[in-house]
């Protein structure tokens, strides 16, 4: 499998725990400097984006990725993409379209997910 494919997978992996509320995965997938800034400009340690989800507050509905573009530099590999997210953020549907970046760094158990950077693509 080429780094591509794999770390591909693992967003598709990370999107699909997002979706289906698998901590335990996320958990494995995020590493634990992980810096997650949000559209809106919010930060969140991994700790905080876990407790999030956990605590219902923000629940991801659906995440649908388009127009992926990986590179890779070493031990870190960036993908550049856009996303339509339909998430409940306290309780409120919200509808995300969003051009984002996501860094993943190989460690000695493997990629992990430690950062991501969201806009929001004007209407």
């Amino acid at each position: 499998m080429s780094i591509e494919q794999e770390i591909l997978g693992l967003e598709g992996k990370r999107f699909a725990a997002m979706t289906s509320g698998d901590f335990a995965a996320l958990e494995k997938l995020a590493h634990d400097q992980l810096v997650y800034t949000h559209s809106n400009a919010l930060v969140d340690t991994k700790a905080s984006w876990l407790e999030s989800m956990r605590s219902g507050k923000v629940r991801y509905r659906s995440v649908a990725p388009g127009g992926q573009q990986l590179r890779v530099f070493g031990d870190t590999a960036l993908v550049s993409a856009e996303a339509a997210i339909e998430a409940e953020v306290g309780g409120q549907p919200r509808s995300l379209r969003l051009r984002y970046l996501a860094a993943w760094t190989r460690t000695p158990q493997g990629w992990k997910f430690v950062a991501w950077q969201a806009t929001p693509i004007p209407a």
